[in-house]
């Protein structure tokens, strides 16, 4: 019989390092896609790729689930049920409340506490509506008969909720960079898995158990943690000045949800050991107050959220030939510059390198050669800008560009490094180093230009800066 249980545990194994080894390959797949097609791959084909990619990750992670539970494993029908109310309660709960709690949830706050309380916030928010979920859903069914059933259908909801926050990240960007995104699909899927999977065998473990009023609480806490902490992790550590390198960036964030899956293995192997074990589950009164606790975090969390985003200074407001909304912080000036419809900027900031302005150049000032196409113009009309910027600074690097589908609108970003003027500090002259980012877009015959810019100090010290200013398309 021992040996019978080892070769088990060793399929067990193997067939989850064979199932990771997929998901590896599928972030390999599409980098060698995007190597060879990218950029002149059809942006909506390229969409579709991606979200059929982001679709296979949670399917193979529920798998690897799915098989912790060998002993009496759920209905199949369960499972996936509560994989699709996890993407429903993103779609149609989630993402509206925390757009309407946090109205720059795109951009959140600059200041790093209020960055970091944010997350938190956020992050108990979300696991609490997927505990909640979970709570009302199956966890009233008498298929939800043991503890380690709670990690079963936590991981089902956790990768629901993953797949429909990747899909909706993926339509908003038009599917650009497709390593990044798959790489990024696969990472927070897992994590999602794993952390709503530890939160909920605390949940199972409250319905078998002994009656404990804080333990369902703590397990809020602790999968709040664990969300944030990888929240912020992929925000300090995937980007290098512009360049955004998931695959090798996530690592720190996998890591963590590495040893929560670890965790949930060893729960499964121990439950596995003990076998069918008789366990009185917790009469309704009891399970009504257990849960109390959850309800007045999450609410107490959405009302801080909502002091939060709403007291904030709300930023002004500039719209360009009625065509381009601009967004920015509150503080800054807008002032003259001959060469742009628009600019404003920081002047509290001597570098002068924190603004965003609005340029028009008529096509036919950037090309000759007459272009099958709008993408095709564009991305001509995006080679003659680039070289022309170049020759305004006294350095110029770009350092990545992609198309970027914003409201429908098609545009090319081009994110790039940039030495200005020098300027003075103190009795020294201090190279004027920037991040730029350029949005083009065409309207009619004129290609207009976004640019928003970051001195180097500012962007070192604080990774989301550019995402102050926010602008949109009123025209298509």
């Amino acid at each position: 019989m021992e040996t019978k249980n080892s070769k088990t545990k060793l399929g067990l194994w193997l067939s989850t390092f064979i199932s990771i080894g997929g998901l590896l390959l599928i972030v390999l797949i599409a980098a060698i896609i995007e190597k060879a097609l990218n950029p002149d791959l059809n942006r909506t084909l390229l969409t579709i790729i991606s979200v059929i990619i982001a679709i296979i990750p949670p399917l193979l992670w529920l798998s690897i689930f799915y098989r912790q539970d060998r002993l009496n494993p759920e209905p199949k029908s369960f499972v996936f049920k509560t994989m699709l109310l996890g993407a429903l309660i993103q779609q149609a709960l989630y993402a509206p409340l925390v757009s309407y709690l946090f109205p720059s949830a795109s951009g959140l706050s600059t200041q790093a506490a209020d960055y970091y309380f944010t997350i938190v916030l956020m992050g108990m928010i979300q696991e609490g509506i997927k505990l909640l979920a979970v709570r009302y859903s199956i966890y009233p069914s008498k298929e939800f008969d043991e503890k380690i059933d709670g990690i079963i259908y936590g991981s089902a909801m956790g990768l629901g909720f993953a797949a429909m926050t990747s899909i909706r990240h993926i339509l908003t960007s038009g599917g650009a960079m497709l390593s990044n995104v798959t790489a990024l699909v696969v990472i927070e899927t897992f994590a999602n898995a794993s952390i709503t999977g530890l939160s909920c065998y605390i949940l199972g473990v409250s319905k078998h158990d002994k009656f404990k009023f804080h333990r369902l609480p703590l397990a809020l806490l602790l999968a709040t943690g664990l969300n944030a902490l990888t929240q912020i992790l992929l925000d300090m550590v995937t980007r290098r000045g512009f360049k955004v390198n998931y695959i090798l960036g996530l690592i720190p964030a996998a890591l963590v949800a590495i040893v929560v899956f670890t965790v949930l293995v060893i729960i499964s192997s121990r439950s596995e050991k003990e076998g069918q074990v008789a366990t009185q589950t917790l009469d309704a009164k009891k399970a009504i107050v257990g849960i109390l606790p959850v309800w007045g975090l999450v609410v107490l969390a959405m009302v801080l959220g909502y002091v939060v985003g709403h007291t904030q200074q709300k930023p002004a407001e500039f719209k360009v030939d009625n065509a381009i909304s601009i967004q920015y912080p509150a503080h800054w000036i807008q002032y003259q510059d001959d060469q742009s419809l628009f600019k404003a900027g920081d002047m509290l900031n001597r570098s002068g390198q924190d603004f965003v302005r609005v340029q028009k150049v008529p096509l036919s000032n950037l090309m000759v050669a007459q272009a099958a196409s709008e993408e095709e113009t564009l991305q001509n009309a995006v080679a003659a800008w680039s070289i022309k910027a170049g020759m305004n600074y006294r350095f110029y690097q770009a350092e990545t560009s992609y198309y970027l589908s914003t409201k429908g609108k098609e545009t090319y970003v081009i994110d790039y490094v940039y030495i200005g003027n020098s300027t003075k500090s103190g009795d020294t002259l201090k190279p004027a180093i920037g991040y730029g980012r350029d949005v083009l877009s065409i309207h009619g015959d004129e290609l207009y230009i976004i640019t928003l810019s970051a001195s180097y100090d500012q962007y070192i010290s604080d990774k989301s800066v550019l995402s102050k200013v926010n602008y949109g398309f009123v025209n298509n």
